[in-house]
């Protein structure tokens, strides 16, 4: 019986069988192959997607569905793969494929893993769109491990199903073969070519039977690798015809073998994440124009606007709200905070109801408190701005705390680096610093002193004092008129030299 579409509800539904069913299936990732038509030395399972690599989606979906556990086949960029997959799933096991000769031959790899598993789902690494409640209804859907079947195969109709493996079923819908278009087309088998249901290359077998294809998989076709396709044979030949669950939206199991694809898959799953967003209660001002990656946390009531890049452990509280072209990476907004259009914020924490931008760049370390501003042109890295302070435009904040209520006039720069170490500036509280001012770190500013504008600060400054390093103005009376710019143009003119 061939069903159409998942039903995510079945996931949620007879929860003790289910848990039994999915603790006694191992998912297996196919992750080995290099990827050449990505023209690139970086394996193909960890290019990303939304800021993740192709690898996690699978490995994260499996083990948020419930199964007991997951076994990653490597080959190609084995230590990178590991080390990436690693990084989201700790207690993943690793297979090895030393020599890639085809699917069968990735799982072969993967038995020794199985522990007592009694049925397997097969997953490819590099195929991002399924999710964790897709794969929870194939797990609870009636199939492998039952009487009605021993297989099932998600596919999917194509459009152009050129160069994809059809499925084909009887009269009843039972799957009896899952043939590649190369040995179709070898063949002359144009009925068969003519299929626009095509295998999406997710598996859920029977152990026993899995096995047996594995023992019998023979390398004759076209493209002389062992094909676990060859399970869809075995399974009708026993009798026990496999079943089809064509996915409702072929996007979400199409994968990914060049830059174009994963181009496409980007663009598939950032509408995805943005209509979640949007259903959870964010605003998105052009949801076409805005990205937020998986890992990132964003609040309801918040205002992302045009072009706007939120990566990786980025938080965006309730009632923030950040403008167009700001680039967010591993940054901490807090509720009521404004970014302003065009600011770059790396490691930064933004607090409450305070200001950044436009043009603003937080790097590492930065700290702004309560209502802090940092305003335009303004660069700030391992800086602390308390409660209330501000440096609103034109000025750079390196090793530096400030005190609440303090300003930094335009022009400011802390000197911070000798051409050897880094060192600290400390400006206390209420302090106001004018404007084209230097202060050569280490140095202290006590609460509420004055730094004259133009002064260059090179020792501490004690509490209220007024710190002035300015050189006498001197005023030459009528040196214009004599030696100015325009005195000599008129010299010239005179003499009947003209301009040059």
């Amino acid at each position: 019986m061939t069903d159409v579409g998942f039903n995510a509800e079945t996931a949620s539904t007879g929860a003790g069988r289910l848990h039994g069913e999915r603790s006694t299936t191992v998912a297996v990732i196919l992750a080995a192959g290099q990827g050449t038509r990505m023209r690139s030395a970086l394996p193909k399972v960890l290019h990303e997607v939304l800021g993740r690599p192709l690898v996690h989606f699978p490995v994260l979906a499996a083990l948020e569905a419930g199964v007991s556990r997951v076994v990653v086949v490597v080959g190609h960029g084995r230590d990178q793969v590991e080390a990436s997959v690693r990084s989201v799933a700790p207690d993943a096991i690793f297979a090895v494929q030393s020599e890639q000769r085809g699917t069968a031959d990735a799982v072969k790899a993967a038995v020794a893993h199985f522990g007592d598993a009694r049925r397997v789902l097969i997953l490819s690494g590099d195929v991002p769109g399924p999710t964790s409640a897709t794969i929870a209804a194939l797990l609870a859907a009636p199939g492998p491990g039952t009487s009605a079947s021993p297989l099932t195969v998600v596919g999917f109709t194509a459009a152009d199903p050129t160069g994809y493996g059809r499925l084909v079923t009887n009269a009843d819908g039972g799957l009896l073969a899952i043939v590649e278009h190369k040995d179709a087309a070898k063949a002359g088998r144009t009925d068969i070519l003519a299929e626009t249901r095509c295998n999406a290359g997710i598996y859920l077998v029977e152990r026993d039977l899995l096995s047996e294809t594995l023992t019998r998989v023979a390398g004759d076709n076209a493209q002389g690798e062992l094909y676990l396709t060859d399970v869809a044979r075995f399974a009708a030949e026993a009798g026990r015809p496999g079943r089809v669950y064509l996915a409702g939206d072929a996007a979400e199991v199409e994968g990914v073998n060049d830059r174009a694809q994963l181009a496409q898959a980007d663009a598939r799953l950032r509408r995805r994440r943005n209509l979640e967003l949007m259903r959870a209660g964010v605003t998105l001002l052009d949801p076409e124009r805005i990205r937020v990656g998986f890992d990132v946390t964003v609040e309801a009531d918040v205002v992302l606007g045009p072009d706007v890049t939120l990566t990786g452990r980025s938080t965006v509280a309730s009632g923030a709200s950040i403008g167009q072209g700001t680039v967010v990476k591993d940054s901490r907004i807090a509720g009521g905070a404004e970014i302003l259009p065009y600011c770059v914020l790396d490691d930064a924490d933004v607090g409450p109801r305070a200001t950044v931008g436009p043009f603003a760049h937080l790097r590492p370390g930065t700290r702004l408190l309560e209502k802090a501003k940092v305003g335009n042109f303004v660069e700030t890295k391992k800086t602390t701005l308390g409660r209330g302070a501000k440096a609103s435009h034109l000025t750079y904040l390196g090793d530096c705390d400030v005190g609440e209520d303090s300003n930094i006039g335009a022009g400011t720069i802390t000197c911070n680096y000798d051409g050897v170490n880094k060192h600290r500036t400390r400006i206390g509280a209420r302090v106001f610093v004018g404007s084209n001012t230097e202060l050569v770190a280490p140095c202290t500013l006590g609460d509420e002193s004055v730094v004259g504008a133009g002064t260059t600060v090179t020792a501490d400054v004690p509490a209220g004092a007024l710190a002035l390093s300015r050189a006498p103005q001197v005023n030459l009376d009528g040196w214009a008129a004599r030696r100015g710019p325009f005195a000599r143009k008129r010299a010239r003119t005179a003499s009947g030299q003209g301009e040059h």
